[in-house]
């Protein structure tokens, strides 16, 4: 038995995603050894990725059109094949990998199925965004305790993963996000200093009241809070760089920073480039140790309360949380 679902694919490469976008039809088969169909309930949005990808500005994922878009989603099995355990139709499940995100049912290889015990934004959020954050955090940028760091987009789908669990470690957390709103948001998640840049300078405020530095700084935004990252690192202090999404759509040149070479090098701090695929031997850790503060309380998933239902709401979605005006991670109901 085969079965009709729609999905989106990038046809042509193009400046913005919903220039690139379409929905399509496609016949998926029955799965077969070692694969399970899952209807995808939820899918998490990563604007910045997205808009990577169909401007074709990925250098270590080859594209060529047509190819499926999106990356994590939830959703509950409904058939497994031949020789498939531990996994049965009706099982909440998590899966994360490129391409079966935006679309309404996929075939999966049962290792790339994670069970969990609900299809819930909150899960969707944690896989892998919230993973993004503390693998980052620990790998990259080499998080300890009694340290302060600083989070940009603090407020944001992977700043407030960043800003909670720098605190769970034992340090002086400073959220930077942009409002009013925001800024609760990212008191209310434990962050000691909440700088709002629509009011504040954020290079002047770091620079006035943490005299000795900023030991780890944790930036997915770019643009003028990194260059405020940089300016206010400790002497051996840690930058991780995790995206640029302020820059986008603004030509697609990434601004540099003048003299940051020279800075670094006289503070023998280091600025470390993070991306989630290259370290895939953490996952499965981080994954266990995220889901479980959170079922314990002990960790706040914040979903926008933005509702986008359906694929044709996708495209609205990115173009939401590019805005900066999204709260938490943005994700779509299929």
């Amino acid at each position: 038995m085969s079965l009709k679902t729609r999905k989106i694919e990038v046809q042509a490469f193009a400046e913005t995603f919903r220039g690139a976008a379409r929905i399509v039809e496609e016949t998926l088969p029955d799965p077969g050894p070692g694969q399970v169909l899952v209807r995808n309930l939820y899918a998490g949005v990563n604007g910045f990725f997205d808009t990577c990808a169909v401007r074709n500005e990925l250098p270590n994922v080859p594209l060529a059109p047509p190819f499926d878009a999106g990356v994590e989603a939830v959703g509950h099995v409904v058939a497994v094949g031949p020789g498939v355990t531990g996994l049965s139709a009706g099982d909440a499940v998590s899966t994360w990998r490129f391409g079966t995100g935006y679309r309404e049912h996929q075939l999966a290889d049962v290792g790339d199925v994670w069970k969990v015990r609900e299809a819930s934004p909150a899960v969707v959020a944690i896989r892998p965004t919230g993973i993004s954050a503390l693998v980052g955090l620990e790998q990259a940028g080499g998080l300890t305790s009694g340290e302060v760091v600083a989070v940009s987009a603090a407020a944001g789908g992977l700043g407030h993963f960043a800003a909670q669990i720098a605190k769970r470690a034992g340090n002086h957390v400073i959220g930077i996000c942009g409002g009013a709103e925001k800024a609760a948001l990212a008191r209310r998640l434990g962050c000691d200093r909440v700088i709002d840049y629509h009011h504040e300078d954020v290079g002047e405020a770091l620079s006035r009241e943490y005299p000795r530095g900023v030991q780890l700084a944790f930036d997915s935004a770019g643009g003028a809070v990194l260059e405020a990252f940089v300016d206010n690192l400790a002497p051996r202090g840690r930058l991780v760089m995790s995206g640029w999404s302020s820059e986008l759509g603004r030509g697609g040149k990434r601004s540099d920073h003048a003299g940051v070479l020279a800075k670094l090098y006289w503070k023998s701090a280091s600025v470390r480039g993070f991306q989630n695929p290259l370290y895939p031997e953490f996952r499965d850790e981080a994954t266990r140790r995220l889901l479980d503060w959170h079922e314990r309380g002990e960790l706040t998933v914040l979903v926008d309360p933005t509702a986008f239902e359906g694929l044709d709401r996708v495209a609205d979605a990115v173009e939401h949380l590019l805005s900066g005006r999204s709260r938490g991670k943005v994700v779509v109901r299929l």
